[in-house]
């Protein structure tokens, strides 16, 4: 436990310096902010896709887009304008995106949820907090097609969350267009702040072209909410709801096609959320269900180490931003555990649901600070009482762009132990290295407590510097042999890890099919505690080649060592002895560009495997023939030649997806895999029949 303090006490001491301490200073940008005045309007317009409210006239316009993609500075080749309008309950952005080919628009997709780069799309981040951190990102399409998602620390931070908006868009002979209403209740946001941090990005599909209203630097993506414009003059946003009740009523059938057996099950429940602040909500879950949701996505495991399935539950999303904790995921600073997994709430490990009884959560911003906690009662299941689990996240706004912050959680759902988790992170931040380039680190410590194991530890530290010509990073972390979090995941115990990352990536603008290429060398070792390897990976790209026309190309030699110190099994029953292995694998993978009418991927893997051979043909495939329809196939197979057997691993689907209306829609999924030997089938109908106010039929089956 001493080594976990003294971490946690340097960190903490960054709350004392001066730095910290007063009013947040705006960055030295290395160029004007753009910015906006949004107009306030007693009659807002009606959102119809169609522009011709008058009011839209008066409001200030904003345009001027430059190029990020394929000539970096250079003007769009297509105009673009925006306007911004606000009342007491929601702003307005209105979109004129100009086209010299009208008839060239891509607008191929109504999904819901579904990121458009298959179409002309706009997307655009909102910094509400003007904290140069955090915010929310949203994008459409011509159809007003929708996607949202959250923006932490700079970063996309997952599309699983949702939230009330409203858009619609039409296309004439002058272009497309879009009207986008944004409630102040969808929103947290600072009271009494006048400026939010605001950008915008505009995608021409079939000239593979991509710009920004404010850019400085083509590394920088539109989730870079620092190096955003402002939205200004927004007076008076006060008046946000207090309350929101969102009852809910299930009906259920299940079926045993073996037995023969039936029956009908039916419950109620809801969500009653209260806002405490404009910036801080309080959040109350009754007999939670979670029969709307996704079902996982199937996977093949060929290694010795456990898989990581993505939560998917919107009680669990909703400001899931704020519980992240250290670096996130990037290739040279993977997180090796994490002390939060809300996966493990309401769900076994084997993947079975357990009724929650109540949840509750707080989270939103309290100035510099950034808070979240949750608490849920699970029901009895099987020989085990009912358990409770609490998790408390805490972390302040430091320097322009970093932060300092304490994680701790409490219980283990799945037994009666006492369990306790403690971690404490820094992270750093800047867009202003060297100048103009981005650079990251951080540093983190966890102590993890049980009955069976008393106090285990882990801790690491990464650098990244992430840019357009070189992008390259350094992590290294330790884990304790029994660090296992009860309300976390962790994937491999008892080593030390030390990656490397280099890619060299220059633009070819005077190879006029080329548009650049990349050399990328990235490395991953571990170690036992006793500084003895275990493993080891070597990948080496050369090159990956993207071309003018959206096609992508590249060529992956892998060297890779383990060390496995017991037998293990993989999916399809192959077993690999213990032992020392060292083998080289070969990938070709092609891309297809996004604006064919068939898109997606498929590639070849060579090559040795531990003390065989393997191969394995992979490929998805889109094809969106409508608007209203959208499919897409993925196949993968793996063969396997050992010295005592052969055998071989596939698993595919197939996803269409019928799209009525931007709010109404019908997706069915089938999964077969070779290994279980069954066919998935789940199918469900959405309808959004009021702004935030959802209707779901869902049907799962198995087969064999």
């Amino acid at each position: 436990m001493t080594r976990f303090l003294i971490i946690g006490a340097v960190l903490l001491s960054f709350n004392t310096l001066p730095f910290a301490a007063g009013p947040s200073q705006d960055l030295k940008a290395s160029k004007p902010r753009a910015y906006i005045n949004a107009l306030r309007v007693d009659t807002p317009p009606v959102v119809d896709g169609h522009m011709d409210d008058e009011i839209w006239q008066k409001a200030p316009v904003a345009g001027d887009f430059v190029q990020d993609d394929p000539i970096a500075g250079a003007p769009m080749t297509e105009r673009t304008e925006f306007r911004i309008l606000y009342d007491n309950e929601a702003l307005y952005i209105g979109f004129w995106c100009y086209d010299s080919e009208p008839n060239k628009i891509f607008a191929r997709s109504l999904s819901r949820d579904n990121w458009p780069d298959e179409d002309d799309f706009i997307h655009f981040a909102i910094d509400p907090f003007l904290d140069r951190r955090n915010g929310y990102l949203f994008a459409f399409n011509a159809n007003g097609s929708r996607f949202d998602a959250i923006i932490n620390n700079n970063a996309y931070a997952g599309n699983s969350w949702d939230t009330i908006w409203n858009c619609r868009g039409s296309i004439n002979n002058e272009g497309w267009f879009c009207e986008v209403k944004l409630p102040f209740d969808s929103l947290a946001f600072a009271p009494g702040n006048t400026t939010w941090g605001f950008n915008v990005d505009r995608t021409i599909r079939r000239k593979n072209e991509e710009g920004k209203w404010h850019t400085e630097g083509r590394h920088l993506s539109t989730s870079a909410v620092a190096n955003a414009g402002e939205i200004r003059g927004l007076e008076g946003l006060n008046r946000v709801s207090k309350w929101e009740i969102t009852p809910f009523v299930v009906g259920k059938y299940q079926h045993d096609h073996i037995g023969g057996d039936g029956k009908t099950m039916s419950d109620f429940g809801g969500d009653i959320s209260y806002r405490l602040a404009s910036n801080l909500n309080a959040t109350l879950s009754l007999n939670t269900d979670f029969a709307e949701t996704e079902v996982d996505t199937r996977q093949l495991n060929f290694t010795r180490f456990s898989l990581m399935y993505p939560e998917k539950r919107d009680f669990f999303l909703k400001d899931s931003g704020i519980f992240q904790f250290g670096a996130g995921y990037y290739k040279s600073a993977p997180m090796p555990s994490t002390p939060f997994f809300s996966r493990r709430i309401g769900l076994t490990h084997s993947g079975q649901p357990v009724q929650i009884n109540l949840a509750t959560k707080v989270s939103g911003r309290i100035g510099k600070y950034n808070i979240g906690m949750i608490g849920a009662m699970l029901d009895d299941y099987e020989n085990l009482d009912g358990q409770n689990a609490f998790i408390t996240r805490v972390s302040k706004n430091v320097l322009e762009q970093s932060s300092v912050g304490m994680i701790s959680t409490m219980g283990d759902p799945n037994s009666e132990m006492d369990a306790y988790m403690l971690g404490t992170d820094f992270n750093y931040r800047t867009t202003r290295f060297l100048t103009d380039k981005t650079f990251r680190t951080s540093i983190y410590s966890m102590a993890n407590y049980d009955d069976e194991t008393d106090w285990n530890y882990a801790h690491g530290t990464s650098l990244s510097y992430p840019n357009e010509f070189i992008d390259a990073g350094l992590s290294y972390y330790q884990i304790d042999e029994d660090f296992k979090p009860k309300i976390g995941f962790t994937r491999r115990t008892g080593v030390r890890h030390y990656g490397t990352q280099l890619s060299i990536r220059p633009r070819t603008e005077k190879i006029s099919w080329l548009r650049k290429y990349h050399l990328s060398y990235y490395n991953s070792l571990y170690t036992t505690l006793a500084n003895q390897m275990e493993s080891q990976k070597h990948s080496f790209y050369i090159p990956y080649l993207d071309f003018e026309s959206g096609y992508s190309f590249s060529f992956e030699i892998e060297r890779e060592f383990d060390r496995p110190d017991q037998d293990f099994t993989v999916s399809g029953g192959g077993k690999v002895p213990a032992g020392e292995y060292w083998w080289t694998d070969y990938n070709f993978d092609v891309d297809l560009p996004d604006a064919g009418l068939i898109n997606g991927g498929f590639g070849y893997v060579i090559g040795h495997w531990y003390h065989g051979e393997k191969n394995t043909i992979y490929a998805r495939v889109g094809f969106d023939p409508f608007k209203w329809l959208n499919t897409s196939v993925s196949y993968s197979h793996n063969g396997f030649e050992l010295p005592d057997s052969e055998f071989d691993a596939q698993i595919s689907s197939l996803n269409f997806r019928f799209n009525f209306t931007p709010d109404m829609g019908w997706s069915h999924l089938f999964q077969h895999d070779n290994i279980s030997d069954s066919m998935g089938y789940n199918t469900r109908f959405f309808w959004e029949f009021k702004p935030g106010k959802k209707a779901y039929i869902v049907l799962r089956q198995n087969y064999g």
